[in-house]
């Protein structure tokens, strides 16, 4: 056989070997990417079938937090003001809670924005909206009340989403009018029976803080829209600007995604929120309602906050 010959066999032979490699390596990847969601849904395949799977994942330090005392704290803070406060923490590992003013219900102001963005979201996953669709306001949407939409839009289109982190980034009301119109109550009472908080509104439109919180946990568990969009949300609400609430009492390294709220006319200030521990976030409604508007009350309600808030992650980190 001359060399030439042996040559050209060698070169096929040495092609076929590395033909048979990538051969190998793909089907082991296709394997994997076959059983993948399989494991997924079996993930962890521990001795304890009875358990909470995240268990082998998130260490037993992370699931025992003693909260007894801020639930002396902000019982204490019941019996000071028995009318004025309604405040909810829950530990998520553990649902280790505490409530303040249970039966207490109170006017939301913005933290009912964070429903209308649930459900304008839901409205673009069933294709009733689109997220580059453009929206135009009209006589009455253009408000000055919050956020800084109004000295901008004049009678130009925002896309949906553009409208939506205004929404929940800066609170605006320009953006939370032009979805109004986007909406109707049959929108609402969908929401509310397939998420089951019948109860997060009573009969006058008002909320307590434990009813409001369970709303952060439909984001948190991705129970109602797909994940991606709750992350969306959940994002956007730890861009938001305003910091004067329960952020002052939370090290500005720690995510918190919240949305808050004021009214002048009721006197409410709120501020409700996951603040993300690693390996023990928890969420805190404190919804606050003063004697009046006046600048002193509105110190008040912003020192209380901090405090409430302080106490809130000294006990939990």
């Amino acid at each position: 056989m001359s060399n030439n010959t042996n040559d050209t066999l060698n070169k096929k032979i040495k092609n076929y070997k590395n033909l048979l490699w990538v051969f190998i390596v793909l089907a082991t990847i296709l394997g994997i990417l076959a059983v993948f969601p399989i494991y997924k849904e079996h993930v962890p395949d521990s001795k304890y079938k009875l358990l909470d799977p995240m268990r082998e994942f998130i260490s037993r330090d992370s699931y025992i937090i003693n909260i007894q005392s801020l639930r002396s704290y902000l019982h204490a803070l019941e019996d000071k003001y028995p009318n004025n406060v309604s405040i909810y923490y829950e530990t998520i590992n553990t649902g280790a809670n505490i409530s303040v003013g249970k039966e207490l219900r109170l006017f939301p102001a913005s933290l009912s924005k964070l429903v209308q963005a649930i459900i304008v979201v839901k409205k673009v996953e069933e294709g009733r909206l689109t997220w580059d669709q453009q929206l135009k306001p009209i006589e009455g949407d253009i408000s000055s009340d919050s956020g800084e939409l109004y000295k901008t839009i004049g009678s130009n289109s925002m896309s949906v989403e553009d409208l939506l982190e205004q929404l929940l980034v800066d609170s605006d009301n320009t953006a939370q009018n032009i979805f109004r119109r986007q909406l109707d109550i049959s929108d609402y009472i969908a929401f509310q029976q397939e998420t089951g908080l019948e109860d997060l509104y009573n009969e006058k439109g008002l909320i307590s803080a434990k009813e409001y919180t369970r709303l952060l946990r439909v984001l948190y568990t991705s129970s109602y829209l797909k994940p991606e969009n709750s992350e969306k949300i959940l994002t956007y609400m730890t861009e938001a600007k305003f910091k004067d609430y329960l952020s002052q009492g939370i090290p500005g390294d720690v995510k918190f995604a919240h949305k808050y709220g004021e009214n002048k006319e009721q006197n409410i200030f709120a501020d409700s929120g996951i603040v993300y521990i690693r390996n023990k976030p928890y969420m805190l409604t404190v919804i606050i309602k003063g004697k009046d508007s006046s600048p002193e009350t509105r110190r008040w309600a912003t020192g209380l906050m901090k405090e409430i808030s302080e106490q809130a992650y000294l006990t939990s980190k």
